[in-house]
C-alpha cells in the first residue's frame, strides 16, 4: 500500500511539474510602455516561454509588433496568427484609454479562447470616493467627471467590468503610482521630474494629506510573471502595506537618491477645494490578498 501511494504522490509532482515546465506562448500588449518594459524583460529571463511584445509607436532593437488595438481587422489577425496562452494587457493612455477599451478589449474578448489565460492591469483610480485601503470587494465608483482624469478612471472600470463577465480565467490586478527606474534605466514621469526640480536647485510642494499606495516598477513585473505562472483569478491590489502621501513619497525618495530632502517642502489639500476638483484624498489599496497568494514581496519607499 505504501508504495501504491508514493507512485500516486510521484505522479502528481510530475503532473504538476510538466503544468509548470509547459511552453507558453505570451501576447504583452503594451510591451514598449514604461511597465510593459519592465514586464518584458522579466518575462524573458525568466527563458521558458515565448514572448510576444506590441507597441504603438515606438519599437525595440529586439523586435516589437506595431499594433494599434482600435483596428480591429490587424487585432484580429494577429490573435488567430499567435494564438497566445497567455494576454497580458499592460495598455495605458491617459488620453485614449476610451477608446483602446471600448474598441481595443472587445475586440480580444471577442477571439480570445476561454482556455488562455488574460492578465489585465487596471488601477486605483476606479475608487473615486472614500476613506483609503480598500480591499478588493469594495464598491467601485468612478471618479467625479471635473477630474482630467474621469475618463480614464471610467474606462478602466469598463475594462473590469468587461473581462469579469466575459472571460472566466482572468487576473485583474489593481495599482496605485508606479515608480522607480526601469530595466530600460527610465524613471517614471513623477520622479524624473522631482530629479530634473532639485538638480535645479528648486523646492517642491507635495500634499501630505493625499495617499496613495506607491509600488515600485520592478516588483509589479515580478508579480505579473508570477500570475503568468499560477492560477490565481480574480481581482488583485498590488503593493507594499503601508500608504505614503505625496509628500512623504518625494521626502523619503530624494532622501535616498541623496538629492537634497530638505527642499520637499509638505502643502495641504483643502478638503472643500479636493471635492470641487473631484480628488479623492486617499485611494490607498489593502494588499494583503497580494500577500497571502503571491512569493513577491512589494517594497516600502
Amino acid at each position: 500500500m505504501y508504495w501504491i501511494i508514493q507512485e500516486k504522490v510521484r505522479r502528481i509532482r510530475d503532473e504538476g511539474a510538466k503544468r509548470v515546465m509547459k511552453k507558453r506562448r505570451i501576447l504583452l500588449l503594451g510591451g514598449s510602455g514604461y511597465l510593459g518594459t519592465q514586464i518584458y524583460d522579466c518575462l524573458r529571463q525568466n527563458g521558458e516561454h515565448e514572448v510576444i511584445a506590441t507597441c504603438y509607436s515606438t519599437g525595440r532593437a529586439d523586435g516589437f509588433i506595431r499594433l494599434d488595438v482600435t483596428d480591429g481587422p490587424s487585432f484580429v489577425q494577429l490573435l488567430q496568427e499567435i494564438s497566445p496562452d497567455v494576454v497580458i494587457w499592460a495598455l495605458m493612455s491617459s488620453t485614449d484609454e476610451p477608446a483602446i477599451i471600448k474598441s481595443g478589449m472587445n475586440t480580444l474578448l471577442e477571439h480570445l479562447p476561454k482556455e488562455s489565460r488574460f492578465i489585465y492591469i487596471s488601477s486605483d483610480g476606479i475608487f473615486g470616493q472614500g476613506n483609503g485601503a480598500f480591499v478588493e470587494a469594495d464598491e467601485v465608483v468612478p471618479l467625479a467627471d471635473v477630474n482630467p482624469l474621469a475618463s480614464y478612471s471610467h474606462a478602466k472600470q469598463l475594462g473590469e467590468m468587461l473581462v469579469q463577465t466575459r472571460h472566466d480565467n482572468h487576473a485583474i490586478v489593481r495599482l496605485g503610482p508606479i515608480y522607480g527606474r526601469n530595466s530600460a534605466g527610465n524613471w517614471d514621469k513623477r520622479v524624473a521630474f522631482m530629479l530634473s526640480e532639485l538638480a535645479a536647485g528648486r523646492e517642491m510642494l507635495r500634499p501630505g494629506n493625499l495617499y496613495k499606495t506607491f509600488v515600485h516598477v520592478e516588483d509589479v513585473a515580478h508579480a505579473i510573471c508570477e500570475l503568468v505562472e499560477g492560477e490565481f483569478t480574480g481581482l488583485l491590489h498590488l503593493g507594499p502595506q503601508e500608504k505614503e502621501s505625496y509628500y512623504s513619497f518625494f521626502h523619503k525618495l530624494a532622501g535616498s537618491l541623496g538629492m537634497g530632502a530638505e527642499r520637499i517642502k509638505e502643502s495641504s489639500l483643502a478638503e472643500d477645494e479636493a471635492r470641487e476638483r473631484g480628488v479623492p484624498l486617499d485611494t490607498s489599496l489593502d494588499t494583503r490578498l497580494a500577500s497571502s497568494v503571491l512569493r513577491t514581496r512589494f517594497r516600502q519607499v
